[in-house]
């Protein structure tokens, strides 16, 4: 289960770094969730689904993507790399909802 958890972590850093792709990374992310409680998951999936949905924007108008806001961007990259270090060192949920909400 530890290892998991590290497993984990690396994987929502390589999503920070946009190293691996993102369906990659839904599968692997997906493999890997059993291993945490549900309040956990909840948190990764809806930061993580907010990440990714940065990179799928789209003129309402025209229908072409648009580029990703940098700002929304960087705070996902640092919020995936909260949650990494909170699973590392074994921060509990609430801590890390805590450190979450002064990004």
């Amino acid at each position: 289960m530890v290892e998991d958890k590290k497993t984990l972590a690396a994987l929502l850093r390589q999503a920070a770094a946009r190293s691996i792709p993102e369906d990659e990374f839904w599968v692997r992310f997906n493999a890997l969730s059993g291993c945490l409680q549900e309040d956990m998951t909840a948190i990764i999936l809806e930061t993580a689904t907010h990440y990714w949905g940065n990179f799928h924007s789209r003129s309402i108008v025209f229908g072409l993507p648009l580029a990703a806001d940098k700002e929304q961007v960087r705070q996902g990259e640092n919020e995936l790399s909260l949650i990494a270090d909170g699973l590392e060192s074994g921060l509990k949920v609430e801590e890390i909802e805590k450190r979450l909400k002064e990004i």
